[in-house]
């Protein structure tokens, strides 16, 4: 049997491995857990066709749609599905790719040198079990990181982004064709905009003469954000932005809302965060991997291959810094594809560990089930219930803050609850392409043409009841 078919079985069976560990640990709703506050708008973004918050996420919302129609369980389960299935065919990818690496990272002069010591009887076979074994370990550990798994049971953008970096480095290490490569890191950018700090990577690693090759792929691999204008026309409730005009189309997929985010950490906080993400990221390898991710540099060095490992290592560091700084709650999640690139720099310890490197994946798991399973997980649903029902008839509802407009519109736009209410949001009032969106979407009622919230609520107390509750309490 050749090797890319083994290393392609090896792969399938981690694949399936993550999905059954995956599944038993599903969220079984629409949940805000494992900082998954941005599910219910990104569900109803995919089954209406619509857009979501910047940078848009085209590439999600049509993958989802399809995704969508899954005869199993509530639309929101089949998102979480969808997370479940895009990490688990990550690992797949990690799997493949770590096989692919044995030569850069010097797996067969290592089982040769321990087949002289043993007398020369490490024969083929045994060669080839080692390889797929190191293999199946590296794309273990990650799927078993609990990060990546907290993001692999509910309904968010980071798995399919994880998915699409994950085939990314897979066309860069294994030495693919560099349009592929950069076709891969294209899409990623379109499922996550830090995805471009990959870029510098794919520089570093691919040879100048194919950087023109590089690019092109890159191009291709951007197009699903030229979807953007169609989506915006599609009739969907939820729209950000107006991206039919070429700078709102650029507002959006910049992110330019979130820019002021970017590096701006207040100082006092940066301490307390510091204690937090210590511990948090301490128990993503555990503290024996922490261990083997320096003894990997080391012996990536000592085989000459400074090169890669400095990229791995540099860019994972990038990634950490970036996410440090950005004044945003749930920041530690943009850590993700550095515990991607920290996986391969564990690829030269799990070949010198042989048939031991089966046992951080296995403390992983057995570290992280418990904290990761949401299947009891009651979700957001009793608490958006209770809200829509309590709603007068034709009630306008007031909501105050991302996560309680994002389950509202889950619950109202897609499961159809009390199509007779009118949702609108007290933060994203402030925008004109939203209020505009409300006028057109409500005609009955009378919009200001400023951010006056107070003064929509007066102009409109003898049309219909105002409602304002919270749904995340």
């Amino acid at each position: 049997m050749s090797g890319n078919r083994l290393a392609v079985i090896g792969g399938a069976l981690v694949g399936l491995a993550a999905l059954a560990a995956y599944g038993l640990t599903l969220a079984p709703d629409l949940t805000a857990a494992h900082w998954g506050g941005d599910g219910g708008e990104l569900i109803t973004t995919a089954v209406t066709l619509g857009i979501p918050h910047p940078p848009g996420y085209p590439t999600y919302v049509l993958l989802g749609k399809l995704f969508s129609f899954l005869p199993v369980g509530s639309v929101a389960y089949r998102f979480n599905l969808f997370s479940a299935v895009a990490v688990a065919l990550a690992a797949s990818i990690v799997t493949i790719t770590a096989w692919d690496c044995k030569s850069q990272a010097g797996t067969d002069s290592t089982l040769k040198r321990t087949g002289d010591v043993a007398g020369g009887h490490f024969n083929m076979l045994q060669r080839v079990f080692y390889l797929k074994l190191v293999a199946i370990s590296a794309g273990l550990t990650f799927a078993f990181l609990p990060l990546v798994w907290s993001q692999a049971v509910i309904a968010e953008v980071y798995g399919l982004n994880l998915l699409f970096l994950a085939l990314f480095l897979g066309a860069l290490l294994g030495k693919r064709p560099s349009l592929l490569t950069g076709f891969f890191l294209g899409l990623s950018i379109t499922t996550h905009l830090t995805s471009l700090f990959m870029l510098p990577l794919a520089l570093w690693l691919t040879p100048r003469r194919d950087w023109l090759k590089l690019g092109a792929g890159l191009l291709a691999g951007l197009l699903p954000l030229l979807a953007l204008p169609l989506l915006a026309q599609s009739g969907s409730p939820v729209v950000w932005g107006n991206p039919v005009t070429l700078d709102g189309w650029w507002w959006l997929i910049s992110g330019r809302i979130y820019q002021a985010n970017v590096l701006a950490l207040p100082a006092a906080e940066m301490l307390p965060r510091l204690r937090e993400w210590g511990w948090l990221l301490l128990s993503q390898f555990s503290i024996l991997g922490l261990v083997l991710l320096g003894l990997g540099f080391w012996l990536y060095a000592r085989r000459g291959q400074v090169k890669l490992a400095a990229g791995l290592g540099g860019t994972a560091v990038l990634y950490l810094l970036y996410a440090f700084t950005y004044r945003q709650t749930d920041a530690i999640v943009l850590v993700l594809p550095a515990l991607l690139l920290l996986t391969f720099l564990l690829l030269p310890v799990l070949q010198q560990m042989r048939g031991w490197a089966l046992l951080l994946p296995l403390i992983l798991l057995l570290l992280n089930f418990n904290g990761q399973n949401l299947r009891d997980d009651v979700g957001l649903r009793p608490s958006a219930m209770t809200i829509l029902q309590q709603a007068p008839p034709d009630a306008v509802i007031i909501t105050q803050g991302d996560p309680d407009l994002f389950a509202l519109w889950y619950f109202h736009h897609v499961e159809d609850v009390r199509p007779d209410v009118a949702i609108v949001d007290d933060n994203l009032f402030a925008f004109d392409w939203y209020r505009q969106q409300i006028q057109g979407q409500y005609p009955d009622l009378t919009i200001p043409s400023e951010d006056d919230v107070a003064g929509f609520v007066a102009m409109n107390e003898g049309v219909r009841p105002f409602y304002i509750d919270k749904v995340t309490r």
